[in-house]
């Protein structure tokens, strides 16, 4: 008995061993995971990325094991049960994308910018890239890729036309214009395809050139059209909030399906035929019965705009994501949540690098402040206790507080070491854009729409609030001098205002209209990037210009190009500017010289910050996305140059 005892003793001992050792193993790849993310398909010269970029197209793979999310970082392969990370291919540059699929799932295209690139799925290399010829159409990007037939033809759309091209030669086959109208979308066998142009439906035959057919029946503009997976049916979603289904063959408008509270943003019908999937301006997705034409389901977890509905290949999973990149997959029969994907959502609205460059804070629209190891990208603890979207987070130039901005209307202090909230500073009655530290600490600025109001740290209370401000939005419109001297701003009547701190008096009034704008180390120099392309050097002390630098040329491309995050390097040789393109520019600062360019984000870059020994730099992007970099290194290959 005693044996018997022992041995069921020894069991469950060895058995909560083993149990420990799986759990440690699982947090150890759990950690592991993270960092191997991190680091995938990196830009050259960065070392860690923080967020997966916002979702721009999602697709399945062909034998439905997978799918593929298509963000601003790249494209990214997940396992469609247990949602990891399998693969990571590079993007395009930009918002508009596209993706497909061959019949056989080993080749996928992928649209972007002004290339098509073709990818082989088994090995994961480049296989080939399509360039329009352009000369005839230079301003234009693709909007819509898909193999049709058998796969040995691929089309692509934009500006109203359709391009067809062989991928078995890698050649280009052959040109379609149609009128410029929205929604392209080619049926499966490529013989039709249908656009809408406000209320009407087109059909246009591929082979003839010419129209086909209109479907007249919505009473507003049309957002969306599908194609059944036969080609015999289309369906339109309409601003009018409801989906019109039509006959191909006969042109004949077969139901009406109402039910949606707002617009219809976009449709899917799965692969046997008997189903339609919507979703909505409503926050929420309908499944619908093609063949009776009535609502099954009504699917509402989502909290924001419906971006996309895909069935699986089997009908049996439907994914949805939003505009706030939250990617729900459902049971199609039940109507039940089955898993959600947040890797994508937009974790650093704004972003502060701490003084010494090991954590970055990044501001988020759950709420919360989120801390990261700038080294690994390792999320580091959670900060929460707005009540709203945090607009802006700032370290204080000891690193020992984070001051965080939200939209409600609030300011907090916290703690940077332990995370303990310390202070939290009211009075402001709009949302909060902008926040930021001086210098020295002792003060910091927000700006809430209207004026700017300058806090006293150790108090918090209120001690200046400056009039005559105008934000810029889309960047921080202000900046202190590196002595925490002068507090700079864009005014109105396209000026920029100067204050002392210490007195809250106007110094000085610069004839300027600007978008962003930055202090050299040194506090002689005032660098702002103005609409007519041209950042402008200014003497702090007389206010008069130094030095023009020209940001681009006289293209269409760099006339585009934003500069709207602007910043000097800590030894003040270089001038960084973060664009509207992802890009990020270094100026010499004594010749205005361009330096060097890298190819960073995939969307608008918006804030860049220096550690302060000036070895680590850290960029962010709109949707989210932060890049750690080796600012070294970046120099180095630069004085190489």
């Amino acid at each position: 008995m005693r044996k018997k005892l022992l041995l069921v003793f020894l069991a469950i001992g060895i058995g909560g061993i083993l149990l420990v050792l799986r759990i440690v193993s699982m947090n150890n790849r759990t950690d592991a995971f993270i960092y191997e993310t991190s680091q995938m398909n990196l830009p050259k010269g960065a070392k860690a990325r923080i967020g997966k970029g916002r979702i721009l197209d999602v697709a399945y793979v062909p034998d439905g094991t997978q799918f593929a999310v298509a963000s601003s970082t790249g494209i990214w392969f997940y396992d469609a049960n247990t949602l990891e990370v399998q693969a990571m291919l590079p993007g395009h540059s930009g918002i508009e994308f596209s993706m497909s699929f061959s019949p056989d799932g080993k080749t996928l295209a992928t649209a972007g910018g002004k290339t098509i690139r073709l990818w082989d799925t088994e090995t994961l290399k480049h296989k080939t890239t399509f360039i329009r010829d352009t000369y005839l159409r230079p301003i234009f990007v693709f909007d819509y890729v898909s193999f049709i037939g058998d796969g040995e033809t691929l089309a692509s759309s934009y500006s109203g036309y359709i391009d067809l091209w062989n991928v078995a030669t890698n050649t280009y086959h052959s040109e379609y214009h149609i009128p410029s109208g929205d929604n392209t979308v080619i049926s499966p066998d490529g013989s039709v395809l249908a656009y809408s142009r406000g209320e009407v439906v087109h059909l246009w035959s591929v082979l003839r050139g010419m129209e086909r057919r209109e479907f007249i029946g919505h009473t507003k503009s049309v957002k969306y059209v599908a194609f059944s997976h036969d080609g015999k049916m289309l369906a339109s979603g309409s601003r009018d909030n409801t989906i019109k289904l039509w006959d191909i063959e006969t042109g004949e408008h077969k139901i009406t399906l109402e039910g949606h509270k707002e617009s219809v943003e976009c449709l899917d019908f799965s692969p046997d035929g008997k189903t339609l999937a919507s979703g909505s301006d409503d926050y929420t997705v309908r499944i619908w019965d093609v063949d009776k034409g009535k609502r099954r389901k009504t699917l509402k977890k989502h909290s924001s705009v419906i971006r996309k509905v895909v069935f699986s290949p089997d009908s049996k999973t439907l994914l949805s994501y939003s505009s706030y990149s939250i990617l729900h997959l459902w049971d199609v029969a039940s109507g039940k949540l089955k898993n959600t994907l947040k890797d994508h959502i937009n974790i650093a609205t704004s972003i502060s690098l701490s003084p010494d460059g090991l954590t970055i804070a990044s501001g988020s629209r759950d709420k919360s402040i989120r801390l990261w190891d700038a080294a690994t990208g390792k999320h580091k603890r959670t900060l929460k206790g707005h009540r709203k979207f945090v607009s802006d987070v700032s370290y204080s130039p000891d690193g020992l507080t984070i001051a965080s901005g939200s939209w409600d209307k609030s300011i907090r202090l916290w703690d940077a070491t332990t995370g303990k909230h310390r202070k939290k500073l009211i009075g402001h009655s709009k949302q909060i854009i902008s926040i930021l530290f001086s210098q020295k600490g002792d003060f910091l600025t927000s700006d809430n729409y209207k004026n700017l109001w300058l806090w006293d740290v150790s108090t918090g209370k209120v001690k200046y609030q400056l009039t005559g401000h105008q934000p810029t939005y889309l960047a921080r419109s202000f900046a202190f001098s590196h002595d925490g001297t002068y507090l700079a701003a864009f005014g109105k009547d396209a000026t920029i205002l100067m204050w002392d701190v210490a007195t809250g008096e106007r110094k000085r009034t610069l004839k300027w209209h600007g978008l962003s704008m930055t202090f050299s180390p040194d506090g002689k120099y005032l660098a702002s990037y103005g609409y007519n392309n041209t950042i402008q050097l200014w003497n702090v002390d007389d206010g008069e210009k130094v030095r023009t630098i020209l940001v681009g040329g006289n293209t269409e491309y760099d006339i585009l190009r934003l500069v709207v995050s602007l910043t000097f390097s800590p030894n003040g040789k270089y001038i960084l500017g973060g664009c509207q393109d992802g890009t990020i520019h270094f100026w010499d600062a004594a010749t205005g010289m361009q330096k060097k360019i890298l190819r960073a984000h995939g969307l608008v870059v918006s804030n860049i910050s220096f550690s302060k020994d000036g070895t680590t730099l850290v960029t962010s992007s709109a949707d989210g996305v932060v890049l750690v970099w080796d600012y070294i290194s970046l120099i180095n290959s630069i004085d190489a140059e």
